[in-house]
Parts: C-alpha cells; sequence; structure tokens
C-alpha cells in the first residue's frame, strides 16, 4: 500500500467514526423533534459528502498535486471533524453510558496499539532472525570461497580447481546480495 492508498483509507476509517456520531446526533434530534438540530446534521453531512467526492476525485485523478489536494482535503476534513465534536457534545450529555462508551473505546485503542506494537516487535524479530540466517550464510560462503580460492592460487592451472572457485565466486555474491540488499 502506497502513502496515498494509506492516506485515503485512513480518511475513510475517520469517516466511518463520523458516520457514527452523525448517526447517534440524529438519533437524539428525531427522538426530540429538533428539526434546527436535523438541519445542522443535514448540513454536516452535506461538508462530508463534499470531502468524500474530493478524495474519489483524488483517487482517478493521482497526476495532479498530490500535496497541494492532500493539504485541501486535510483543511476540510479538520473544519468538519470539529465541527461533529462541538454539535455531538451539545447534543449528547456526558452521563454514565456515554462515559462507559468513552473508556472502552480508550480501552480498545490502547489494546490495539498494545497488538500492533507486539506485531512490529514480532516482524522486527523476524527481520533479524533472518538477516542473521543471511549473515551466517555469508560467513559460510566467503570462507568456502576463500578456500576455493587458496586451493586455486596454489594450483592455477587445474581446471577442476577453477570450476570450484566460479560457483563459489557465484555463491557469495548471491549470499551478498541477500544481506545487503
Amino acid at each position: 500500500m502506497n502513502q496515498q492508498e494509506a492516506y485515503v483509507a485512513r480518511l475513510q476509517a475517520q469517516m466511518r467514526a463520523a458516520d457514527a456520531r452523525l448517526d447517534e446526533m440524529e438519533a437524539s434530534a428525531r427522538a426530540k423533534n429538533a428539526q434546527g438540530e436535523m438541519n445542522e446534521i443535514s448540513g454536516l453531512r452535506a461538508r462530508q459528502d463534499q470531502i468524500r467526492r474530493q478524495v474519489a476525485s483524488a483517487k482517478t485523478e493521482l497526476q495532479g498535486d498530490w500535496d497541494q489536494l492532500r493539504r485541501r482535503v486535510d483543511a476540510n476534513w479538520t473544519g468538519l471533524r470539529q465541527d461533529v465534536a462541538d454539535r455531538h457534545s451539545r447534543v449528547t450529555a456526558w452521563d454514565d453510558a456515554r462515559e462507559r462508551r468513552f473508556v472502552a473505546q480508550l480501552d480498545e485503542a490502547e489494546g490495539a496499539l498494545r497488538e500492533s506494537a507486539a506485531r512490529d516487535a514480532e516482524s522486527g524479530a523476524n527481520v533479524r532472525i533472518g538477516l542473521g540466517d543471511a549473515q551466517q550464510e555469508l560467513r559460510e560462503k566467503a570462507a568456502a570461497a576463500r578456500q576455493s580460492y587458496d586451493a586455486w592460487r596454489q594450483q592455477k592451472r587445474d581446471k577442476k580447481l577453477q570450476k570450484q572457485l566460479d560457483q563459489a565466486q557465484l555463491e557469495l555474491e548471491e549470499a551478498s546480495y541477500q544481506v545487503l540488499v
């Protein structure tokens, strides 16, 4: 996944979270039969749809200035997120249920961070193990190549030793490539 695809995926995840908040606010407004709040929510959804269209056009027109488009989308998205949060705070009281949901969200986020850190550590360990194996293979191939070279040097005209030296050189190059790349 390249940087642009990761950005779009992150933004889409944030929009899904905003959708959930807007749905909650809409249900609350509908229950109170509050038309003014419903109109505000409709306006927020329209702004969110505009951002979705910007992101969709960015996906099809990647030849343009990605950084400029990203700054514009980020500015629009930051403003929308703040407005959704402000309106959400106004219509949703901090009662025990909201507090429990918030604490659960915090616990979930912290758990996801711990899980991510563990996966990163495991991946790093696997890379180090693989690199260690490649380094050990390089050491062995270098020793074998040195031995073949030394034997060839003593009897330069021996075709069998020449062939062994050629093979050792090939194996050394392959092992070096694994470690150095």
